[in-house]
């Protein structure tokens, strides 16, 4: 098959020589003596190259390699100095911003220009002209002279133009460096849509995930020769281990772990096999509505050695710089992020990115998991798959069984209580899975003041089993108590009795009815628990309501003690509140200290919670038994609560059995002041004997 491009010992050179001024501004005798040296410098240099028809073709290397000019030769811009180019079909070019542009024409008047400097007759425009217009979003402008164009205004028409004209070959320079992030998407969709029309595409950027995204082969310049052409990923690989800058690059590794700091942004291998997506881990930070990321900062290392890193990165439109430390230790990655804040500085958000590639099948965030959705044509934007409202510092990642790579843990501490972890898959054209360890910064808290802020800490494990994720996950959360294990899951108890769940969906929770809702416990702002000594303590904040709680779980043999305060802000009332206790429906028989019964079947008819004793005297315990399970005793240890001991079914669907102790309001009421009050005392046992 012939090549719809085809290069031959192409070698371009530009000259560069001196004026009759020299650089000092002065007439140079020299040049009058004839004595003036010509020089010259040379762009492209012996470049052969194959591009067959429906290719995709991206082009990667450091400023002044020679892209523009590979492109420009290919375009028919400029000529080549020696050598052999020939293009067969229709070219449609986005090389420059602004050109072909008459600046004195309209936006409408110069879509018909260009179209037929690109060969389509005027018709062919009519037909096309409404989509392009539609494409661009600058319809109001449409009849204004480009000189009154934004530079976003002139890559959207251009852009959407050269799109439109049903191109054999489209080259594109660095296309999407310009116009804001919605316009991005849309042209990052359209070139996935030209690609699959069979459409040539070669592909400039620096953005090396949309480039790994585009193009099946990927040729690597440097000083206008090819040093790779390869697939995507051999070639990016390449390019990060060789081209960096050396002031802003380090390769460090131990055991089956490498990784690769170049400026702003790290890849991670596992086993000679790309661990990180193309994309790679980077910070960002957003300040007065624009983000900036780690990788326009002016980076140096200011500490090498074999297994890590220290770097610097200097923002040049923030007064802010980037102080990194990075390690591999046992095969895990250590990651310690900081800023420092040259003056005041608003910060809105900060996020540290984890890009993984699409072989990784399965998320966990804190004590959830699950699977990543496929990502679809369609998907313009990210979509969370698990939301950062559940305040955890801990997630996973395991691959596909066919995947050479391993399972990831990543585990973060915080030295800023706004971190929390989210898991997204990205939209169609980047796609990747990503971990983000973001802050949301409220107002009053965005200001920060000179000086060295530490950011977060992070630890990645490439050497955990699949087995042990959860283990590692679990560890902050849980509490062993004997043959029972405790954990804390974000305001709710899960009780785990050899394995196996005893505590039903709800699990050991707190709620308050107040003026008439429910206000459970999982659904307060939980920060992420903290181990003193062998106590767990985690403290949550209504979002509603001006109160918050404070857990403490203690172990005992085969028990778990807990106590709860509520702190109270401002004086509020409440119908009633309680804890309670949800178990498996294995569960037969229930005991309070004055009545006994049996827990009936589960009615069909029945959508709400029903209670089964008909006593509610004050008590000291609660007790379910079962034949296959161990006995559950939830106890009360402070004899001046007001708690009432009752005992429920819940509704058909929810399928469960409740120990619930229980404070009504009565006649007068319950206030409660501004605070300290103890809410809960008591204990959970879990026995064998009858």
């Amino acid at each position: 098959m012939n090549p719809i491009i085809q290069l031959d010992d192409v070698t371009k050179r530009f000259a560069s020589h001196r004026g009759l001024l020299g650089l000092r501004g002065r007439l140079e005798p020299r040049n009058f003596l004839g004595r003036r040296k010509d020089s010259s410098f040379t762009a492209i240099d012996n470049v052969s190259l194959e591009i067959q028809s429906g290719e995709s073709l991206g082009i990667i290397g450091r400023n002044g390699s020679g892209k523009s000019t590979l492109l420009s030769l290919i375009a028919g811009i400029t000529l080549p100095t020696s050598g052999r180019i020939q293009v067969l079909g229709r070219v449609a070019s986005l090389l420059e911003l602004g050109a072909g542009f008459n600046p004195v024409l309209t936006g409408r008047e110069n879509i018909y220009l260009n179209a037929g400097l690109l060969g389509m007759r005027h018709a062919q425009v009519d037909a096309v002209f409404d989509e392009i217009v539609r494409f661009s979003g600058i319809e109001e402008f449409i009849d204004q002279p480009v000189a009154t164009y934004s530079s976003g205004m002139y890559v959207r028409i251009g852009f959407s133009v050269a799109a439109f004209v049903n191109p054999d070959i489209f080259l594109a320079d660095e296309v999407l460096a310009v116009g804001d992030e919605d316009f991005q998407r849309k042209c990052r969709r359209k070139i996935g849509e030209l690609r699959e029309q069979g459409k040539t595409i070669l592909f400039v950027s620096h953005d090396l995930s949309i480039v790994n995204t585009l193009c099946e082969r990927v040729i690597l310049l440097d000083k206008g020769k090819v040093l790779q052409r390869d697939t995507a990923q051999k070639t990016i690989m390449y390019y990060l281990r060789q081209v960096g800058k050396d002031q802003g690059m380090h390769t460090f590794q131990e055991g089956v772990l490498e990784a690769i700091k170049c400026d702003g942004r790290l890849s991670l291998f596992h086993n000679q096999n790309e661990l990180s997506a193309p994309i790679g881990f980077y910070v960002e930070i957003q300040s007065l509505g624009r983000r900036h990321f780690s990788g326009e900062a002016e980076w140096k290392i200011t500490y090498r050695e074999a297994s890590g890193c220290r770097a610097e990165g200097k923002m040049m439109r923030l007064p802010v710089k980037f102080l990194w430390e990075l390690k591999i230790e046992n095969s895990a990655l250590i990651w310690d992020v900081a800023l420092e804040v040259e003056q005041d500085c608003d910060i809105s958000t900060i996020d540290i990115k984890c890009f993984l590639p699409l072989s990784y099948a399965l998320w966990m965030c804190g004590h959830l998991s699950g699977s990543f959705p496929d990502i679809q044509p369609g998907d313009t934007s990210w979509n969370v798959v698990a939301a950062p409202e559940i305040n955890a510092s801990d997630g996973a990642a395991l691959p596909e069984a066919t995947s050479p790579l391993p399972p990831i843990v990543f585990q973060f501490e915080k030295s800023n209580p706004f971190f929390g972890l989210f898991w997204a898959n990205t939209d169609y054209m980047t796609g990747c899975r990503v971990l983000d360890y973001s802050a949301r910064f409220p107002e009053s808290e965005a200001s920060f003041t000179p000086g060295i802020h530490k950011l977060a800490s992070m630890r990645m494990m490439t050497t955990v089993t699949e087995e042990e994720v959860q283990h590692y996950l679990q560890e902050k959360e849980a509490l062993n108590c004997g043959r029972l294990q405790a954990r804390f899951e974000n305001g709710r108890i899960r009780l785990v009795w050899d394995g196996k769940d005893i505590s039903a969906f709800l699990h050991g929770y707190s709620s308050m009815l107040i003026s008439y809702l429910w206000n459970d416990s999982n659904n307060l702002a939980w920060k992420a628990p903290i181990k003193e000594g062998d106590k767990l303590l985690a403290y949550g904040k209504s979002r509603r309501f001006p109160f918050s709680q404070e857990w403490e779980l203690s172990p005992r043999k085969n028990a778990l003690g807990i106590r709860i305060w509520l702190h109270v802000d401002e004086e509020f009332e409440v119908q009633e509140y309680h804890f309670s206790l949800v178990l498996q429906p294995e569960y037969t028989t229930w005991a309070t200290d004055t009545e006994t019964g049996s827990f009936p079947d589960f009615d069909p008819d029945t959508e709400h919670w029903a209670h089964l004793n008909r006593s509610y005297e004050k008590g000291s315990s609660i007790t379910a038994s079962s034949e296959t399970q161990p006995t559950v005793v939830l106890s009360i240890d402070d004899p001046e609560l007001p708690l009432r001991q009752t005992v429920l079914n819940t509704s058909y669907n929810e399928n469960a059995r409740v120990l619930q102790t229980l404070c009504p309001s009565g006649q007068a009421g319950l206030r409660f002041t501004p605070g300290r009050h103890l809410y809960f005392s008591g204990s959970i046992t879990l026995r064998t004997d009858p």
